[in-house]
């Protein structure tokens, strides 16, 4: 579906249909593109259809190519929805050339409607071209990220705590859901640190080498989102071996329980033992105090071992 298209000059944005003068560039956005318009869109700007194939298939990693007839430029969006706690992942793919920038988003994980406003609040930049808008849709891309890492490291910092505050074992789901959520977040972050270093280098085509110093920046800022999961995935590691070691201590405790209860059983099973054995010649058969006897020395017998496990901490 087509969300917007503008031609801009000297920063400003004017009728689409005037006539086109040096300098002016056209931005079109585009979101859940269907294969018919990106077809259409194709034939109208000469998209290579390599670069068209990538933006339909939706599961390409971010990558950076070059063209002849223009750079393509494939990003991950990623977005934590608070109530379900999941990292939700989008795309967009950026068709970039000296006259104009495609950008077709699947997903709502970074709406690019407020990236349009705010550069159309800011002539200055946007009279840069093209380049302009990369660079603010990879800014408001990889500050996103940083969001997310934020929220993703609340939740693991909640898991550590749950492992290492508390004598009960957390549930294993929880680790591992958290945990498969920070590897689906790494797998959408790390491919794009290899596009920005090259548009940080300013050899690119299609990309105003003047903005190589912005990009580094931004470079800069996604190498720390990538600390900061690199930080997590060791934290929930860590948390999982902890939380195994505490479920195999906790299944020892019990196996020391139950040791003891069956310690506590044996002796009376003994004695129920010998006298099932219907000796004949058992002198405390006839005597009129043998079993009270019996009885007392059973019940101080398992006192005594009651009270050395106790002690000992096994009950």
């Amino acid at each position: 579906m087509l969300i917007d298209q503008a031609r801009y000059r000297n920063g400003h944005r004017i009728n689409f249909e005037d006539a086109r003068v040096d300098g002016d560039f056209v931005w079109v956005g585009l979101s859940e593109a269907r294969p018919a318009e990106l077809e259409r869109l194709a034939e109208d700007y000469s998209l290579n259809p390599l670069a068209v194939e990538d933006t339909l298939s939706g599961k390409q990693r971010p990558k950076l190519d070059e063209y002849s007839e223009h750079t393509f430029l494939l990003l991950k969006t990623v977005a934590y929805d608070l109530r379900s706690e999941r990292v939700i992942l989008g795309d967009v793919s950026l068709y970039v050339s000296p006259d104009y920038v495609i950008a077709v988003r699947h997903g709502e994980a970074l709406p690019l409607k407020t990236v349009r406003a705010q550069l159309e609040a800011n002539a200055k930049k946007l009279a840069d071209g093209p380049t302009s808008v990369v660079h603010e849709i990879v800014d408001r891309l990889v500050d996103q990220y940083m969001d997310v890492s934020a929220h993703l490291l609340e939740d693991v910092e909640q898991l550590e705590d749950s492992v290492f505050d508390d004598e009960v074992p957390s549930p294993a789901s929880r680790l591992y859901f958290v945990k498969r959520e920070v590897i689906e977040f790494r797998r959408a972050v790390l491919p794009l640190v290899a596009p920005l270093s090259k548009l940080a280098e300013g050899k690119v085509s299609n990309v105003d080498p003047k903005y190589s110093s912005l990009f580094a920046d931004v470079r800069d800022h996604l190498l720390k989102v990538m600390d900061e999961i690199e930080f997590m995935n060791d934290l929930i590691d860590a948390a999982l071996h902890a939380n195994a070691a505490l479920i195999q201590v906790n299944q020892n405790e019990d196996m020391r329980k139950i040791s003891a209860w069956v310690g506590l059983g044996a002796v009376p099973t003994m004695v129920a033992g010998i006298y099932g054995m219907n000796f004949e010649h058992m002198p405390e058969l006839g005597w009129r105090f043998g079993y009270p006897l019996v009885m007392v020395g059973l019940a101080i017998v398992c006192g005594l071992l009651f009270r050395t496990f106790r002690r000992n901490r096994w009950l």
